[in-house]
């Protein structure tokens, strides 16, 4: 175990060695969410990125076009913004709460007042809500320079009793479909849904150990059931110490026929760090790739990871601490939130499969987000203003 970990804690290796990303294609149809049970997509979907393309971007990044750098028409007399500052020391989300409200989702464990998430790290927020109680006119995130966006999926797993409820969340809970890409020997990992479960107040997504490879291996991963166009999206997880599976919270392109949207927070032992990768919507097989060590033992206790789809661009933070990420490639077009835990046994990328369980273990999720193009940024609902938004 103690070697395990003293992996997780070495530098990762230079960012332009590049491994393959660890993701799984999104299920090409929504379906409805059945009342009382969890939705269990059992349909093919197609192949996905067989690994990250052996022609990758250069290291320079690409210069933003005019409407990545136009601010929003508030951008002068409000404190509204689509970018945060590179200087963020804390996460948004605080520790306290135990409520996980949302304003897409209605359940015991999702309401629309403004979402008292419990996350990982040591960090702190100053939640403030409207004095009627009332977010409907959306979200200022002050830890994010406050970056604006109408709409919340935040679940704390500690308020959901079993699996069957993430539906109702707006969850989606993949089983028969292909993770990640395929081993040079046919292994190929395969969602299963008997690898989610909710224990002890936390969902855990299993590979199990003990898997032959060269053949199917199971996995597990969900994801959100309608798509988003830009937002903050942050998971508070804990990772397994196990190699041999790759551990990842991304967006995912919503119609993997037209476009290949991508933008991956990814961890696996063979590159310790948190991998990060944009890849090109227009599909030209090319992306944008770094790599950041752990500051800590992400193993050891719960951590955000998080995702900020900005109108200027892409950030991405731990523990609230803004990461050296790629800046070419943003994502464009409407895409799912996935979080995943698979192994295909590729020696080159995930390894494994792992002899023994390897679980991630994911405390709660905080979506702020918008379903309307980032040209419409600050994307306010009818009737509101800034004065009517919720400050998290």
């Amino acid at each position: 175990m103690l070697i395990t970990k003293t992996l997780f804690l070495l530098l990762p290796l230079l960012a332009h060695a590049k491994p393959e990303h660890c993701n799984s294609k999104s299920a090409s149809s929504t379906a409805t969410a059945p009342l009382n049970q969890a939705l269990v997509a059992t349909s093919g979907r197609g192949q996905r990125w067989g690994g990250r393309p052996t022609s990758t971007a250069s290291s320079e990044p690409e210069a933003e076009s005019e409407s990545d750098s136009t601010p929003p028409s508030s951008a002068v007399s409000s404190p509204v913004s689509s970018q945060p500052s590179s200087t963020v020391a804390e996460s948004a989300f605080g520790t306290a709460g135990t409520a996980s409200p949302t304003i897409d989702a209605s359940s015991a464990a999702a309401s629309s007042a403004v979402p008292p998430v419990s996350t990982g790290g040591s960090t702190t927020s100053n939640s403030t809500q409207t004095s009627s109680g009332d977010c409907s006119c959306g979200y200022i995130l002050s830890a994010y320079d406050n970056a604006y966006f109408p709409k919340a999926l935040v679940v704390s797993f500690d308020s959901v009793s079993s699996v069957a409820e993430l539906a109702n969340l707006g969850l989606r809970v993949q089983d028969g479909s292909q993770v990640g890409s395929i081993a040079p020997d046919g292994g190929k990992c395969q969602a299963s849904a008997d690898n989610v479960a909710i224990d002890g107040g936390i969902l855990k997504l299993t590979v199990p150990g003990g898997q032959s490879a060269g053949g199917i291996i199971s996995g597990a991963e969900i994801e959100t059931m309608n798509p988003v166009l830009g937002g903050v999206f942050t998971m508070s997880a804990q990772l397994s110490p196990v190699h041999g599976t790759c551990q990842a919270i991304f967006t995912y392109t919503e119609n993997k026929d037209l476009y290949s949207d991508e933008m991956d927070i990814e961890m696996v032992y063979i590159e310790p760090g948190l991998q990060l990768t944009n890849h090109d919507p227009s599909g030209s097989g090319l992306n944008d790739f770094e790599n950041n060590p752990f500051p800590n033992d992400p193993t050891a206790d719960f951590n955000d990871y998080t995702i900020g789809w900005f109108k200027d661009g892409p950030k991405y933070y731990y523990n609230g601490a803004v990461l050296t990420g790629p800046t070419q490639y943003p994502s464009v077009n409407p895409s799912k939130i996935v979080i995943n835990n698979w192994s295909s046994g590729k020696p080159t990328f995930t390894q494994g499969p792992p002899d023994d369980d390897t679980v991630l273990q994911v405390k709660s999720i905080a979506y702020y987000y918008q379903t309307e193009s980032l040209a419409s940024y600050p994307a306010w609902p009818s009737g509101c203003s800034e004065a009517d938004a919720c400050v998290v």
